[in-house]
């Protein structure tokens, strides 16, 4: 069951890594500072996008149960409640992320000036993304919700297609297109994403027509109060989460813009190792919570324990696969383009050194994930919370700016408490 749920889900971060991994090959030929822009800008769009992530798992959680129960009407209510606040929410928070850009990247995240202008940009086209993000979760979390995680896959290898073939257009620019640089791949993601929308919308009216798909404006308190209970948690490990990246990026820019393009390119290998991390963790949700709302607690604790170790080993020998293959890896997206060749060589010398020092905690930082997949499925969420708080604000982040800084071990230093924080994380887990 496990597999059943997992593989399409699976097949969707695949897809979306392969979007990753594409948007970094266009932008690494387009100047080889390039590829670190959608990193910088990362965090601070999961900042904005972290209420839509939240709320969806707390919907989640509540939807998944009254699936088990066979409570159909209570879905459909919930479901039109939850696109509600998702839009509304969504409208808000992009347009605020489009105007605290400029002043976000150049005094918190502080950018490298290489590349500060195509990172503003880059987050503000983003910001009109939120909304289509927002939209987008609610509607994959109720088709998931009814063990439907093939359609929300599909969705999103369709826009990951097409991503793949707008990216050169914006990027590049053809015929009286200009081009774009990153501000390109990112109105080819916005694009992309009001694709998947579409699909999946088109998908919930169709096979499930009983949902009446649209907006419930009536969102009551007891609504209000469940969804809070479960996505308050969420919501602070996810902006806690944010936040610790970009004191994070922070950091590693004090270093100048090579450190930053060497960890986005090192990210870039670690998103390959963690494939089947992303992609399976959410059936752990589903399952957990259906089996609760069937009373089968017996099951639910196996399928944590077990759905774990099966995790870990996957992400081990992963790990292992990319580490051997690195040099190969890192060719693709270490280019040259636009820099000195010296430059090349302290880029390939930096990423290298950062995977040595971390890539051997992956299967550990899988763990993590693992358990907080139970808390959302279970509606125990607060426990997850803060062990990621201790694993990001007391380990990367402190420890760290520690190493770094304050013991003067430069970059190195940020890569030992990098691995620290995945190892201890995982043991509490």
């Amino acid at each position: 069951t496990f597999l059943k749920l997992g593989t399409p889900m699976l097949f969707s971060r695949i897809t979306q890594l392969l979007y990753n991994l594409v948007d970094a090959v266009w932008l690494s030929r387009y100047s080889q500072y390039a590829v670190a822009v959608p990193r910088q800008v990362w965090p601070s769009y999961t900042l904005f996008t972290s209420f839509a992530a939240s709320f969806s798992s707390a919907n989640l959680a509540l939807l998944t149960q009254y699936v088990g129960a066979k409570a159909y009407e209570r879905v459909a209510e919930l479901a039109r409640k939850m696109l509600f606040v998702a839009v509304a929410s969504g409208v808000l928070l992009g347009f605020t992320l489009y105007l605290v850009a400029r002043s976000l990247f150049t005094y918190f995240v502080a950018t490298p000036p290489e590349i500060l202008g195509d990172v503003i940009g880059y987050a503000q086209v983003m910001g009109v993304g939120v909304v289509v993000f927002s939209l987008n979760t609610s509607l994959a979390t109720v088709l998931q919700s009814l063990g439907d995680t093939r359609t929300p896959s599909l969705a999103q290898l369709t826009g990951v297609t097409a991503n793949a073939v707008l990216d050169p257009l914006f990027i590049f620019g053809l015929g009286v297109l200009p081009p774009m640089g990153a501000v390109g791949a990112a109105i080819a993601t916005v694009l992309s994403a009001i694709l998947e929308t579409t699909i999946l919308t088109t998908a919930i009216a169709r096979r499930y027509p009983w949902i009446k798909l649209g907006f419930d404006y009536r969102v009551g308190r007891d609504y209000i109060a469940k969804t809070t209970a479960i996505a308050s948690p969420l919501l602070i490990m996810s902006i806690s989460n944010s936040l610790a990246f970009n004191m994070q990026n922070r950091l590693v820019n004090t270093f100048g813009v090579v450190a930053a393009t060497a960890f986005t390119i090192g990210f870039l290998l670690f998103d390959i190792a963690n494939t089947a991390l992303w992609g399976l963790t959410d059936s752990v949700a589903i399952m957990v919570g259906q089996n609760i709302g069937a009373n089968n607690m017996a099951r639910a604790r196996r399928i944590a324990r077990e759905t774990a170790m099966f995790i870990f080993t996957a992400v081990a020998l992963s790990s292992i696969a990319v580490y051997l293959a690195r040099d190969y890896i890192a060719t693709v997206f270490i280019t040259g383009y636009g820099v000195e060749e010296t430059v090349v060589r302290d880029i390939y010398a930096e990423f290298d050194t950062f995977v040595r020092t971390t890539i051997w905690t992956l299967a550990f930082f899988s763990l993590t994930f693992s358990a907080t997949a139970v808390g959302r499925g279970s509606g125990h969420t607060l426990m997850p919370t803060v062990i990621n708080i201790v694993r990001l604000w007391v380990m990367r982040v402190g420890l760290g700016y520690l190493l770094a800084l304050a013991v003067g071990m430069g970059t190195l230093g940020i890569y030992i408490a990098f691995a620290l924080g995945n190892f201890v994380g995982g043991i509490m887990s």
